[in-house]
């Protein structure tokens, strides 16, 4: 007799279980790093369980321009990523907003820190030779807040050259203050005010 109402109750529990079960499909639902997980929903209505997505990080761009027209003799990525330009002119432009934070002894090359936070490290020529100083006439001073396209170097380019001495333009990101990636943009030949590298950083939620 006990054995019999035991059967009967556990019949109606597993009948009330499937039944349940028969009312739920299985959906899948993209989950934020980019698979899918299996969601109880009832069939014929709407899930309650909000669609999950992928989250695209926004990422602001900043431009890094050439300082120089010329061709394109080196880029190299990694820790410091640099482009090496040899100029066709004689003049070096600032390539983005910012302020000369140092101004090497040779008049030469800077320490540039831009509007956006990426310090570059911008060299002309040779910096080894201190002869040469007389080839290059900085046209800012240390500290100075300067606009993109500003005059920084005139060098006597034909000079240099007649020295046996690289005039090739060097600019070389030192770092980016937000922990931001830099892709590099330049072509084979660039000019003045031309992308040359890109800063991007990610964009804050609040």
């Amino acid at each position: 007799m006990v054995l019999g109402v035991m059967w009967a109750v556990t019949a109606a529990v597993l009948g009330f279980m499937l039944g349940r079960v028969s009312m739920y499909g299985r959906e899948l639902v993209e989950v934020e790093d980019g698979g899918f997980e299996g969601v109880a929903v009832p069939m014929g209505g709407k899930s309650t369980v909000r669609r999950g997505h992928r989250v695209e990080e926004k990422m602001e761009e900043w431009s890094v321009c050439s300082p120089v027209s010329g061709e394109v003799t080196g880029q190299r990525e990694g820790e410091r990523p640099t482009v090496v330009i040899r100029p066709d002119g004689d003049k070096l432009y600032a390539p983005a907003g910012g302020k000369i934070t140092r101004l090497f002894p040779m008049g030469n090359a800077f320490l540039f820190s831009t509007e956006f936070g990426a310090e570059l490290y911008i060299q002309a020529g040779e910096v080894s030779d201190e002869l040469l100083v007389r080839y290059y006439r900085p046209r800012i001073i240390q500290n100075e807040v300067v606009g993109k396209g500003k005059l920084l170097l005139e060098f006597d380019r034909q000079g240099l050259e007649a020295e046996g001495a690289s005039s090739d333009v060097f600019v070389c990101v030192e770092n980016c203050a937000y922990g931001g990636d830099v892709r590099m943009t330049a072509g084979e030949q660039v000019r003045v005010g031309e992308e040359i590298l890109q800063v991007r950083e990610p964009v804050s939620h609040p």
